[in-house]
C-alpha cells in the first residue's frame, strides 16, 4: 500500500523543490499579512463601535479668521515700528562713530571760541547722540548737523557740509560751523586743519 502511494506522488527535482520553497514562503508571507490586516480592521471596528453616539464630524463652527484682525494689525504695526527704530539706531550709531565726527569733535574741543561759549568737556547733547543728515563718504556727500554741549550747560549746533567729485580728490568743505548762545563760530576760518 505504501508503495502505491509513493508511486503516485510526483518526483521532486532540485528546480521543483526550489519552486516549492519560494511558493511556500510567498504563501506564508501572504497569510501573515492577511492576519495583520484582519487584526487592524478588527481594531478599527472596535474603535468605531466603542462609542456609537460619537459623531464622525465636528459639530461646531470654525474660528473666524477676521475676528481678531485688529489685534493682528496692531501687532504688525508694533513689530514694524520696533524694527524701524532698531535700524535707525544702528545706522545712527555708525554715523556717531565715524572718523569725520570724531575729528570734528576733536577740533571743536580745541577751539578757543567754542570753549569760551560752551565750556570744557564738550560732548554730544542728549541721552542718545543723534547725527541728522547725510554722511556718505563713499559717494562724497556730507551734509550733517548734530548737537553738542559743554560744562556751562549751553547747547550748540554743529553743521558740516562738504563734497567731492572723485575718490582721488579731497573733500571741499562748504560750511563747518558751531552755533551756540546766539553766536556762529566759523571753524573753517579758525582752523588750518580740516576734519576730513
Amino acid at each position: 500500500m505504501l508503495r502505491l502511494v509513493t508511486r503516485s506522488l510526483p518526483r521532486l527535482t532540485r528546480s521543483s523543490a526550489g519552486g516549492m520553497l519560494v511558493r511556500g514562503s510567498l504563501l506564508q508571507s501572504f497569510f501573515t499579512s492577511a492576519r495583520f490586516n484582519s487584526s487592524i480592521t478588527e481594531d478599527e471596528a472596535k474603535i468605531v463601535l466603542k462609542d456609537k453616539n460619537r459623531p464622525l464630524r465636528v459639530d461646531r463652527e470654525l474660528p473666524d479668521p477676521t475676528q481678531e484682525r485688529k489685534k493682528r494689525i496692531l501687532g504688525f504695526v508694533v513689530f514694524s515700528v520696533a524694527i524701524g527704530s532698531a535700524l535707525s539706531l544702528i545706522f545712527n550709531y555708525e554715523k556717531t562713530e565715524s572718523p569725520i565726527i570724531s575729528n570734528s569733535l576733536y577740533h571743536i574741543r580745541r577751539s578757543p571760541a567754542t570753549r569760551d561759549i560752551l565750556g570744557e568737556s564738550i560732548e554730544f547733547d542728549g541721552i542718545i547722540p543723534w547725527v541728522y543728515g547725510e554722511l556718505n563718504s563713499v559717494k562724497g556727500k556730507i551734509n550733517i548737523t548734530f548737537y553738542i554741549k559743554g560744562d556751562k550747560n549751553v547747547s550748540g549746533t554743529v553743521r558740516l557740509v562738504a563734497d567731492r567729485n572723485t575718490h582721488d580728490e579731497e573733500f571741499l568743505i562748504h560750511e563747518w560751523s558751531v552755533t551756540a548762545g546766539g553766536h556762529k563760530i566759523d571753524l573753517l576760518a579758525e582752523n588750518s586743519k580740516r576734519p576730513i
